[in-house]
């Protein structure tokens, strides 16, 4: 019987959620919350990959002092499928490290790459352009982005632009990566917003371990001894140590700047499905309840001539808001934030001063 090879999900859940302060904090991050429905963001990702992997082939990257809660959250998983990076250093480094552990298991395996904080209502779809974005990665050898169908002209979000369409058996539209564009200012956002092939990059991936592998020995050549001590000690008594030893030397970079954006062989998928990255009280609102005046509410509060405001009451009592528009209001246990809507991304600003009881 040919043997089966990994498919394997690795969810980057590293984070803290700076900007849902005052509710996310250092051991209460932002992917252990349930922000957008009942289940924690972690547990609304692992869900959202039944029936695409294995649930012992579901391993979290996450920070070592984050490591125990992840844990607790996930005890289902396998011991030592989170697995503790010594320090952030963005996403090409937690990448590597994922995939040469998953390539000293199964060098043909692949390996499908999210956050732990995104929001996709329609699991289905999002499965069936994932399988689809793995048929294309085992076909063609590419390294396979996921992009999203820009719904209006967002400045936070990156873009992603496709060039010649490519022919395999899946469904979903595949495209060559014509060109990677940073978080554009909103002129631009809107004249992306309009191009026809141009996606909202949604950091979403699936590489064949050993494609992504090479990718990196290519374009981060001064850490790859390291990468290749940990492929060798994978499973061993030497793997903390050289997983140590790899953080110690390699750049803090993302896997875009890294390797996407000078690989001659990336892919992007054309996702249907509706994404949210919810990276602020604004997105996270859009969950909410609205009511009449376009305020999101979310816990017990009254409202008097009062338009477009965000107000979330995570603790006993009433929150009462009169008169205000275009304000957030969030409230918790020990601390309250007030801020105006177009200042939520300064929320972590906030931050830098507050005693350490509140962070």
């Amino acid at each position: 019987m040919k043997k089966e090879n990994l498919i394997a999900v690795c969810v980057m859940a590293g984070g803290i959620g700076e900007r849902f302060w005052p509710l996310s904090r250092t051991m209460r991050p932002k992917q252990l919350l349930a922000i957008t429905g009942e289940r924690t963001m972690l547990r609304e990702t692992i869900a959202r990959h039944a029936g695409l992997s294995k649930p012992e082939d579901v391993y979290i990257i996450t920070t070592k002092e984050q490591a125990g809660l992840i844990e607790k959250e996930t005890a289902e998983l396998p011991k030592g499928n989170v697995i503790p990076e010594p320090c952030g250093r963005n996403t090409a480094p937690c990448v590597a490290l994922a995939a040469a552990l998953l390539y000293a298991k199964d060098p043909e395996s692949v390996m499908v790459v999210v956050s732990s904080d995104h929001h996709i209502p329609d699991s289905a779809a999002y499965r069936a352009t994932i399988e689809d974005a793995i048929a294309l990665a085992r076909q063609e050898h590419v390294l396979v982005t996921i992009g999203v169908v820009p719904r209006y002209p967002e400045t936070g979000y990156g873009y992603i632009k496709g060039g010649e369409e490519i022919a395999y058996p899946g469904k979903t539209k595949a495209m060559k990566v014509s060109r990677f564009l940073e978080k554009p200012p909103l002129a631009v956002a809107e004249e992306l917003y309009k191009t026809p092939g141009v996606f909202w990059n949604a950091g979403m991936f699936v590489f064949n371990t050993k494609d992504i592998l090479s990718a990196f020995e290519r374009f981060m050549p001064e850490s790859n001894p390291e990468l290749k001590e940990i492929v060798r000690n994978a499973g061993k008594e030497g793997e903390r140590a050289a997983i140590e030893n790899y953080y110690r030397v390699v750049t803090k970079i993302s896997i875009d700047n890294a390797v996407l954006e000078k690989a001659d062989n990336v892919a992007v998928l054309a996702a249907s499905f509706q994404w949210n990255d919810v990276g602020s009280w604004t997105s996270a609102s859009s969950h909410w309840p609205e009511d009449g005046d376009g305020n999101r509410l979310k816990g017990e509060i009254k409202l008097l001539e009062s338009e477009d405001c965000i107000v979330g009451n995570y603790h006993e009592g009433l929150v009462g808001v009169i008169g205000l528009k275009d304000v957030v209001v969030i409230r918790t246990g020990d601390a309250v934030l007030v801020c105006a809507k177009d200042k939520v991304q300064d929320v972590k600003k906030l931050l830098n001063g507050l005693d350490e009881k509140y962070r």
